[in-house]
């Protein structure tokens, strides 16, 4: 909870500092997350986000960008083929860049941390077991997959935070940042108030134990304005 407050209130203050100037550019940006998970097949693990930013200009070379985007994250947890489930949440996220970088007038370089929150807007599970054929028994694995998914799906952290830390380039109106991000939230929230039975919420448990969705973010942004 101290790094929930923590985070908010920098982002608070940062947007408060950005509304005293006027954005010198805005537009619009997307790019590939790509968590640090293991993944049976290599592309599961990439999501994406798509939105939109703002750029203000400080004084000795800093600037401020706030975006808001849609950021879809994928994971896969578990410790083997008929125990591993694929983790697919899409998030709307505030994610605030601090940068700073000399303007060297045809391009500008510049180093990159980016507090962000965001909340969990949809979630999509997927099981690698799905299709594999127990003959007889596929009926009753069918059930109790289900009843793991809901149980994913239901046990979700909705609030996530974390930071990111990276560095950049702009060149004219084009903006290209590499950064990493730590996730500091739990990937699932394990209450006795849910209504997952306790059979089903130790199983996700040891399943994402130690597992978030940090990793890498690649990211292009194009820019308008001055």
């Amino acid at each position: 909870m101290k790094r929930i407050i923590a985070v908010v209130a920098f982002l608070a203050m940062a947007l408060a500092g950005a509304s005293e100037v006027s954005a010198q550019k805005y537009g619009v940006t997307g790019g590939a997350n790509f968590t640090s998970m293991r993944s049976i097949e290599k592309s599961s693990a990439t999501g994406y986000y798509v939105g939109g930013t703002a750029q203000f200009k400080l004084p000795l070379g800093f600037s401020l960008q706030p975006s808001l985007i849609y950021s879809a994250k994928v994971s896969e947890v578990g410790d083997n083929a008929l125990d591993t489930f694929r983790m697919n949440v899409g998030y709307l996220e505030l994610p605030v860049s601090v940068q700073w970088g000399p303007d060297l007038l045809v391009f500008r370089p510049f180093l990159d941390v980016t507090p962000y929150v965001g909340y969990a807007l949809n979630t999509n599970i997927k099981s690698v077991a799905d299709e594999v054929d127990l003959g007889g028994l596929n009926e009753i694995k069918d059930e109790a997959l289900a009843e793991v998914k809901k149980g994913f799906g239901d046990m979700v952290n909705k609030l996530e935070y974390g930071l990111g830390i990276g560095a950049g380039v702009e060149v004219w109106r084009f903006q290209v940042i590499c950064r990493y991000n730590w996730n500091f939230g739990p990937l699932v929230n394990v209450t006795k108030d849910t209504e997952v039975p306790e059979i089903v919420q130790t199983q996700i448990k040891d399943a994402v134990k130690g597992k978030n969705f940090g990793g890498v973010t690649l990211s292009l942004a194009f820019m308008f304005g001055k």
